[in-house]
């Protein structure tokens, strides 16, 4: 399988002595090409250092970072056009309209698309002539959004790019991103706190938790082998790998990965329980395995 990203082993820090942090902590994951792969996790996870190393805003401290094939960090010309980005709080020259921004972009970009800048501003209700600093938040985000969507690129890197708009054009946005999906060999990695709008969209997730990889796959198999189980009583097992344990005098309740019913049968017997009618099983959507994976 082809990958448009690969970390492998990367960590990166801030600080130095006993003021170091570390944001980025031994991360190895690779998004294949041609997916929309989406990244979580909570407010200081790491998924925005992570996405800044692979636009070369920062290097790694070690391990590996590849790009459609390529190190962002040696500035390849290159690869900076047919890669989007969109950061969390991109900003435009104040004075700049969406036609002076194409105007800029034009140049910089073979694969540019001026027709879809005018269906765009149109399905994001845009008015053409407006300089930057006249737009609301949500209309300087459908602003960006706009010029990343134009470049056409191979790979679209969206940060947070959902934030400030309106339900409305947030739904719009969704149905770009759908449609980008739909192209050959293009790709997309999205962060976002929305989580119903990556589980909407997204064919992989991977959720971080202090710079480390707690979780990832495709959605739909996490969602079939990741489960929240309750056992009668305080117990002990080792079946499942599990991601959170929780007890009480009166129960044990667990998430676990790699889920069947073949391994719960085993449990059942080990722990004397005699079948699996004591012991309740609920499948998760996204934002509760989110919630339950980074306690």
């Amino acid at each position: 399988m082809t990958h448009a990203i690969e970390f492998n082993n990367v960590t990166r820090s801030f600080g130095l002595g006993v003021d170091r942090t570390v944001a980025v902590d031994g991360l190895t994951f690779a998004v294949p090409q041609g997916s929309v792969y989406g990244l979580l996790g909570a407010n200081g996870a790491g998924k925005t250092t992570a996405i800044r190393m692979m636009v070369s805003h920062l290097l790694p401290d070690s391990g590996d970072v590849h790009v459609l094939g390529e190190n962002p960090a040696d500035q390849n010309e290159n690869l900076r056009r047919r890669v989007a980005y969109i950061s969390e709080n991109m900003q435009l020259p104040h004075w700049m309209t969406v036609a002076d921004a194409a105007a800029f972009c034009r140049r910089q970009y073979p694969n540019w698309n001026d027709t879809l800048v005018g269906q765009l501003e149109k399905r994001f209700r845009l008015e053409g002539k407006k300089p930057f600093s006249d737009y609301s938040k949500g209309q300087r985000r459908a602003m960006c959004i706009i010029l990343a969507f134009a470049q056409n690129a191979e790979l679209l890197i969206l940060d947070e790019p959902a934030s400030g708009l309106d339900t409305l054009a947030r739904h719009d946005f969704l149905e770009e991103i759908l449609g980008v999906a739909c192209e050959e060999n293009r790709t997309v990695l999205f962060s976002s706190h929305i989580l119903g709008d990556i589980e909407r969209i997204v064919d992989r997730v991977a959720i971080l938790g202090r710079g480390r990889m707690i979780v990832e796959g495709e959605l739909d198999a996490l969602k079939t082998h990741v489960r929240k189980i309750r056992l009668p009583g305080r117990v002990t097992q080792d079946v499942f790998p599990t991601l959170q344990a929780r007890q009480s005098d009166t129960s044990t309740e667990l998430v676990v990965t790699d889920y069947s019913e073949e391994k719960l049968q085993q449990l059942c017997r080990e722990l004397n329980l005699g079948d699996v009618t004591q012991v309740d099983v609920e499948g998760l959507n996204l934002e509760e395995l989110f919630v339950e994976t980074v306690k």
